[in-house]
């Protein structure tokens, strides 16, 4: 294996840890991942709500908030209509929660057994006849143009909220909180369809506010060169709609004349300290000038004591907010974070709200395997901090069954633990076992439910095993057909639940995209898993005139067929994987964030590693490289004892050490007493409720002495 240690420039690495107060090794693991632009050091650096970016953002959301709030003024019925895996179980329930909490009378549904994926006909017909004149979907509805508007027909509007990939048709919903639209202009593509509905839910709160689609302007006047600089900030729901900055030589022009005449007319007026305001107003119009405004300042500074009587030009030098801007901080951006701050703080219940989501929305972006980059870093962290000390009962009861109540919940914990725990009742055909778990109000119901879904997850522990060994054959002579360029595997006895899981699996063991497609009586069901930069949605795009129904993302993707078909789908796919752009397989090697010596190989280590947590897609454990290292013991471990546990001997601090699969590289590449150097990823063990620390080597290679 290869180790490659990317050159970083040493001027840089001391810029940022002088900006943000961190230490140069915390600083030169951010140069070398390329994660150095301020705006995005954020999202590493804090974890405050405040720093999430604001659901009013999209461009639609005002609309969807509308429609529910007339849907609850008026008495309608409601259906929220999901997708069976864990993002779309976690959003069905959150939106359920937000709807019934507003007294709506609210009912929903995910796909059953064999029930296609998305919005169906029968779907709508089934709502239809309840008196349904709002669906709302979750996780599901992009690809569901046609569906969509029969709904609409018939007299039921959608809101649509989702993160797969756009297809060309647009579905005429009322609503779609799609940050993936082309015409979206939401700054952040990376969110799961649970963060999405936390959204809405946070918007649903702040519309019950004053603010709700209230334009308001913060203005801000300070003396300049001869002049008074105005400076003036258009906000409606929190959201910067527009930003004017003028300096005027004092008695020249009045304010009719001037720009901010314009831009203030027909809005409240915001100042921070009124008295100092009106003074610099009729300075620069003129002694006769009267401006109504609203000062803020007494009802910020009571809300935040600790300000105290600080001006605007001191405070913008405090701000946390403004350190990220990456330009010289100002007093109107100070009075933009105060005012947004005070705002949050007011209405609190709204943040409260969104906080309550966060265990649920933290599982389904890991569960989805979003990238771990954005504001999805503070609602995983925050999430995973929730879901450590105070889930909600249904995934406490989950918890339990999995004996982690009590543990510090991180990222690992829920990819390998909880999430599949919850998929495998989606994969098993009850997805709905797993909804009922999540909205259970009563202990005695919930505890019932945890235990029949852990019977299920082990029955699809057992369904997969057998798929595996159903297909193996099946996939080595597909590697050969298609010349080492896909994995298409079918068969009637896949269950149609795993095919997901399958063509996952497929692709991490040949290293080549894979389909997995299960031949149901009726018709045909299929997965597509990607690897190496393949993108799933392009590829399922070209056989848009053989499927029934698409979708997906970039990486995996699911899709309907008839069975007579299945032979030209299969045909198609092998000549179009052949010409599919593919990143080309290279020698194995491994990136290294930061060279250490042994005695920093210790306690204080893990302040470093929390700075970068949580992992995950798109950024990955740190790798140390530590030379020097003594292996004082070797065991080996596993049913089939193909794994080793170490222990390493840094000279201050013995480390035990976990080495996955490597169990024949001992007395060839290693042996027990060698001097070492070996690249680590540092964590924890966590055993029968105790919390230790524990090195998982990922390359390990023999110091050969030398000889004078």
């Amino acid at each position: 294996m290869e180790w490659i240690k990317r050159p970083i420039d040493s001027r840089r690495v001391k810029e940022l840890a002088e900006r943000f107060s961190i230490d140069l090794l915390t600083a030169a693991i951010f140069v070398r991942r390329g994660v150095d632009d301020p705006a995005q050091m954020q999202f590493f650096l804090e974890d405050d709500l405040r720093f999430l970016h604001n659901p009013f953002l999209f461009e639609e959301m005002a609309d969807a908030v509308m429609r529910i709030s007339q849907a609850e003024s008026e008495g309608e019925r409601i259906h929220v209509f999901g997708d069976r895996d864990a993002d779309g179980i976690s959003s069905t329930v959150l939106m359920v929660e937000a709807l019934q909490a507003l007294g709506l009378e609210v009912s929903w549904g995910v796909p059953m057994g064999d029930d296609a994926y998305g919005i169906t006909r029968d779907v709508i017909d089934e709502i239809a006849a309840n008196d349904v004149t709002l669906l709302i979907a979750v996780d599901c509805g992009t690809s569901n143009a046609d569906e969509v508007a029969y709904a609409s027909d018939i007299g039921i509007d959608t809101i649509i909220i989702d993160h797969h990939n756009p297809q060309e048709a647009r579905p005429p919903a009322i609503a779609i909180i799609n940050p993936k639209m082309p015409d979206e202009t939401y700054p952040f593509p990376g969110l799961c369809a649970c963060a999405l509905v936390s959204k809405v839910r946070y918007a649903l709160a702040f519309s019950r506010t004053d603010f709700f689609n209230e334009p308001v302007c913060l203005l801000n006047a300070k003396p300049g060169n001869d002049s008074v600089v105005l400076e003036a900030v258009k906000l409606e729901n929190m959201v910067e709609l527009d930003r004017i900055t003028e300096s005027l030589v004092p008695g020249v022009i009045d304010v009719e004349s001037s720009r901010l005449g314009a831009f203030l007319q027909g809005m409240p007026l915001l100042v921070f300290d009124a008295t100092a305001q009106d003074r610099l107003l009729r300075q620069a119009f003129g002694p006769g000038v009267d401006i109504g405004v609203v000062d803020v300042a007494p009802e910020i500074r009571k809300t935040f004591p600790s300000i105290g009587e600080k001006s605007l030009l001191r405070l913008k030098d405090e701000s946390r907010v403004g350190r990220y801007t990456g330009t010289e901080p100002s007093e109107i951006e100070a009075f933009l974070s105060l005012f947004t701050a005070y705002v949050s703080r007011r209405e609190k219940e709204v943040s409260e709200d969104l906080v309550s989501c966060l265990d649920l929305v933290a599982m389904a972006t890991l569960a989805d395997m979003m990238p771990l980059t954005d504001e999805n870093r503070i609602l995983v962290t925050q999430g995973l901090r929730r879901m450590s000390s105070a889930p909600r009962p249904g995934l406490r009861s989950l918890l339990e069954k999995l004996r982690l109540l009590g543990k510090t919940i991180v990222a690992k914990d829920v990819g390998w633990s909880i999430s599949p725990v919850i998929n495998s009742s989606g994969r098993m055909g009850e997805p709905d076992l797993s909804v009922r778990l999540l909205l259970e109000e009563e202990d005695s119901k919930r505890s019932a439910l945890a235990t029949d879904l852990f019977s299920i997850n082990e029955k699809r522990k057992q369904t997969g095993e057998g798929a595996w060994d159903l297909v193996l054959s099946q996939a080595t002579a597909s590697l050969e057909q298609s010349n080492d360029s896909l994995i298409l595997v079918r068969h009637q006895e896949l269950h149609r639940g795993i095919t997901g899981l399958l063509a996952g699996r497929l692709a991490r063991h040949f290293d080549v995209p894979a389909v997995a497609i299960s031949l149901l009586p009726e018709k045909a069901v299929g997965s597509v898993r990607a690897v190496r930069g393949f993108v799933v949605t392009d590829f399922l795009s070209q056989f848009d005139d053989l499927l029934v129904d698409w979708g997906g993302h970039d990486q995996a993707g699911g899709f309907t067929l008839p069975l007579e078909s299945v032979d030209a789908l299969a045909e198609r796919m092998y000549r179009s994987a052949a010409d599919a752009p593919i990143e080309d397989v290279t020698d194995a090697s491994v990136e290294i964030d930061a060279e250490i010596p042994r005695d920093m190989l210790s306690k204080p280590l893990y302040k470093v590693i929390d700075a970068f947590s949580p992992y995950g897609q798109q950024n990955q454990t740190l790798h140390f490289l530590v030379r020097g290292l003594t292996l004082n013991d070797l065991t080996f471990m596993g049913k089939e004892q193909n794994h080793l546990r170490l222990t390493l001997d840094s000279g201050a601090t013995k480390w035990p050490a976990v080495f996955w699969r490597a169990a024949d590289k001992v007395g060839v590449e290693f042996a027990k007493g060698d001097t070492v150097d070996a690249v680590v990823q540092v964590g924890t063990n966590f055993y029968q409720g105790v919390e230790s620390p524990q090195l998982t080597i990922i390359d390990i290679k023999r110091v050969v002495p030398s000889h004078a």
